[in-house]
């Protein structure tokens, strides 16, 4: 029997317990191996990060070690981190051949999913995740409700396991357990019915080092499990959280995913883990750093230079010092230094080839690593080629990184439903332009066979800002882009939105009275102030959309009266002022007159001369904008 084949508490905390147990000696190497790896990237000690020793789960070093190590490693995963970690790929709803007001929702539903990463700190926490995904087999977001608000959490992969033979030809395991280390206190607070067990269970294990003297909690070890259903709507799926075999919650699972959101450095050829940067270049920091401890002795050993003397000499050897101005006896041949050299220089040049080798691996050039322009290119079109390069060996992480935002999307709409069905509402905040959008989700929900989610591909533009500006006008030529609200979102510079917003406010108008009229049948007519030819131009895309969804023939004959009447405010402009008669002008060679002086800088050509009496427009018909 397995534990979520039963309804029996005793009997899942038991089988937790002794399948928790097993996995954790199944998943011995690979935690040695993370915790390997996590060594290289630091150039740190964490022998016992998982257990009680309370300086090595903080990383201090061991001991005085001051061996010379060169961190290949580190260096390389932080430029990939700030390659492309730094990228904020945004979720975008696209609609299913929908209508209007389908469309709509899904703009509004982007603009809130948006405002959902930034609350929930998402866009602050992924490069974290994609830094462990640099360094272990694999990363790992954790994703939840705290109430009605929704949270996401950095997890430690080494707190991961699962079956290893039952994965091993599955990109899923059936169950997942995440097992770590929290305060009895805030076990407490979780769980106040079943608090005389858990301190029963906390003070009855004194091994925990935070239950030691000097420090402020005790720590506990708490498992939480989930097993998948077999098929889509089985009643097999189950959640527990244990605490030894102690049950503190169990329920049924209906999720056929994990609260989790995955991300690796590369694939295995088999298992659930994947295969990290680190890994990759283990062997050839090993090497550098043996190499770098080589050279470290040999310098030290043969920095002081070899003294020789003459047999018979009569020199005193306590007046050999290397001590500045030290004054030696001899009598006959003087002593004679020698420095020899302290290593072959092929040592180096070894060295270096391995330096070179690692950055090949990872596909780093010298231009992200060290901001070191390349041997040979000068011109900024020769960067931008070479940049393209580079970007191009990093196309498939960058859509991994991509894809785990969208995943986290996706978990946040099953969350927020969640939250809906449970107390009515679940007010969010959408980003939209310069201000922020009060709304429901319950408002702005979407079936989910009515849209299709995707990113904006901002992982792939140049980082800085003239770089970005120019790939993104390239975008704008080539007819890629031609939305305002594209090409500052691609953009992403804060301080350019607040220069667009007042193109932006046209848009959003008609945008306004689009929807007046479709979702309200309130008409909104043109002002002589609009972008006339804009707003005809919007509204005849949005009439001919609306004409194909079926729309109300009383809706549509409001959105041709607004086209109609841009077009008699447009032809209106162009008309001449109602009194400006054509007359006849004499040449001053006819008059016999001089020419009059052009008016003085600043004032109106309208006005009349001095002297002459003003001539009085006639009145102008009704309607016509002055």
């Amino acid at each position: 029997m397995y534990w979520w084949q039963t309804d029996n508490e005793e009997e899942i905390g038991n089988l937790l317990s002794e399948t928790i147990g097993e996995m954790q000696d199944d998943h011995m190497g690979r935690r040695t191996m993370n915790l390997d790896m996590l060594r290289m990237y630091t150039q740190r000690e964490y022998n016992r990060l998982d257990r009680f020793d309370p300086s090595q789960r903080m990383g201090m070093p061991i001991g005085e070690d001051f061996r010379m190590r060169l961190n290949v490693i580190g260096n390389i995963v932080d430029t990939l981190v700030s390659r492309i970690g730094k990228a904020k790929p945004k979720p975008m709803y696209l609609t299913r051949r929908g209508d209007y007001k389908l469309r709509q929702r899904a703009r509004r539903l982007t603009d809130v999913m948006e405002g959902i990463f930034h609350q929930s700190g998402l866009f602050n926490l992924m490069p974290k995740i994609f830094l462990d995904s640099c360094v272990f087999d694999v990363a790992a977001l954790k994703v939840g409700r705290d109430g009605n608000d929704i949270f996401v959490e950095r997890v430690f992969p080494n707190e991961l396991y699962w079956d290893i033979n039952a994965s091993l030809y599955m990109e899923t395991p059936p169950s997942l357990h995440q097992v770590k280390e929290i305060p009895v206190e805030q076990l407490v607070l979780q769980f106040p019915e079943k608090e005389q067990e858990i301190r029963y269970y906390a003070h009855g294990d004194e091994s925990s080092y935070m239950g030691q003297e000097g420090h402020d909690a005790k720590m506990v070890e708490v498992a939480e499990s989930w097993h998948l259903p077999s098929i889509t709507g089985a009643d097999d799926g189950m959640h527990a959280i244990t605490m030894d075999n102690l049950v503190l919650m169990a329920e049924q699972y209906t999720y056929n995913k994990y609260p989790f959101v995955f991300l690796r450095w590369g694939d295995s050829v088999l298992g659930f883990s994947g295969v990290s940067l680190a890994e990759q270049l283990k062997s050839i920091q090993f090497e550098i750093n043996k190499l770098a401890l080589r050279i470290q002795q040999s310098m030290h050993l043969l920095s002081v230079p070899w003294v020789f003397v003459q047999a018979g000499s009569r020199v005193v050897d306590s007046h050999i010092r290397n001590q500045p101005g030290c004054i030696i006896n001899y009598v006959g041949q003087p002593p004679v230094t020698y420095t020899p050299q302290a290593m072959h220089p092929e040592v180096y040049a070894h060295m270096d080839r391995l330096y070179q080798r690692a950055y090949e691996i990872a596909g780093v050039s010298e231009l992200s690593a060290s901001g070191k322009k390349p041997a040979g290119l000068e011109s900024g079109a020769a960067l931008r080629v070479y940049h393209d390069i580079e970007t191009e060996r990093f196309m498939n992480v960058a859509q991994r990184y991509e894809d785990a935002f969208m995943q986290a999307a996706e978990w946040f709409m099953d969350l927020a439903r969640e939250i809906v069905e449970e107390s009515g509402s679940f007010p969010v905040k959408g980003i939209k332009a310069m201000s922020l959008e009060e709304l429901d989700f319950k408002d702005i929900d979407m079936a989910q066979n009515d849209f299709v989610l995707q990113a904006y591909p901002v992982s792939l533009l140049p980082s800085t800002p003239a770089g970005r500006l120019a790939a993104v006008t390239e975008l704008m030529q080539t007819g890629v882009i031609n939305s305002r609200e594209h090409i500052v979102r691609l953009l992403d510079f804060p301080d350019l939105q607040s220069v667009t917003s007042m193109y932006d406010a046209l848009e959003r108008d008609v945008e306004w009275r689009i929807s007046e009229i479709i979702d309200s049948n309130i008409y909104h007519a043109p002002e002589p102030l609009m972008d006339l030819a804009f707003a005809k131009e919007r509204m005849t895309i949005a009439y001919l959309e609306a004409q194909q969804d079926g729309l109300e023939l009383g809706k549509l004959t409001l959105m041709l009266q607004f086209i109609d009447e841009c077009d008699a405010l447009m032809a209106a402009a162009q008309q001449p002022l109602p009194g400006a008669q054509a007359e006849t002008v004499e040449t001053p060679a006819q008059t016999g007159t001089e020419t009059p002086a052009p008016p003085a800088e600043g004032s109106s050509p309208l006005l009349p001369t001095v002297g002459a009496a003003p001539a009085v427009p006639e009145p102008m018909t009704e309607g016509l904008p002055v």
